[in-house]
């Protein structure tokens, strides 16, 4: 979620993630559009932000994690600070936005996924379960991103431009399990089952 009104973007890049998440003592993945040029080892467009993926179960770490950073609940078109409490998907808190000084630029989006120890589960959908080796892959550099069919899944609510672009890119690059997957969880009449024949 970018919104420009809500102040200025200045994403840290994959490898400034990797430098600071990599001694993080919870599961964290990168997911949104870079989740997809991790897969396909390229990118095609540039992105608004640079998105990371936790755990819900995770979110008192991830504020211990990051408490020289400046962290803002990111829901419903408006920002609050996060000082650690519980936050619900209910209300549909699932992104902190995250700054490193009180009026810089906002550097990283935090998705707050569902997951049990065993798999990561759909917030939109929880019968939809998924073992975490599975839903997160690791690249060739030992980066860990959202599978690329959890993330067009994520993508296919509210299609933008941007999204369709990144489907025709990545669908037809999807090996036959996860192409079967994508097609059995999308909406039988949603516009990328063309590309899923």
């Amino acid at each position: 979620m970018v919104v420009a009104e809500l102040g200025p973007w200045a994403p840290l890049d994959v490898e400034a993630v990797v430098a600071k998440f990599s001694t993080a003592p919870f599961r964290w993945w990168i997911s949104g559009g870079r989740a997809l040029d991790l897969h396909l080892g390229k990118g095609w467009r540039p992105h608004d932000d640079t998105d990371v993926g936790v755990a819900r179960r995770d979110l008192e770490a991830v504020h211990s994690f990051l408490s020289d950073w400046k962290l803002h609940i990111a829901a419903a078109g408006r920002l609050a600070p996060w000082r650690g409490q519980a936050l619900e998907g209910a209300k549909e808190q699932n992104n902190l936005w995250c700054r490193l000084t009180p009026d810089g630029p906002w550097v990283l989006d935090i998705t707050i996924g569902d997951g049990t120890d065993e798999n990561w589960v759909y917030r939109r959908d929880p019968s939809l379960q998924i073992p975490w080796d599975l839903a997160v892959m690791i690249s060739p550099d030992g980066i860990p991103y959202l599978a690329p069919e959890l993330q067009l899944l994520f993508k296919s609510k509210n299609v933008r431009p941007k999204d369709e672009i990144d489907a025709e890119h990545v669908i037809p690059r999807l090996d036959a399990r996860r192409r079967a997957r994508l097609r059995q969880v999308l909406s039988s009449d949603h516009v990328w089952q063309r590309l899923l024949q």
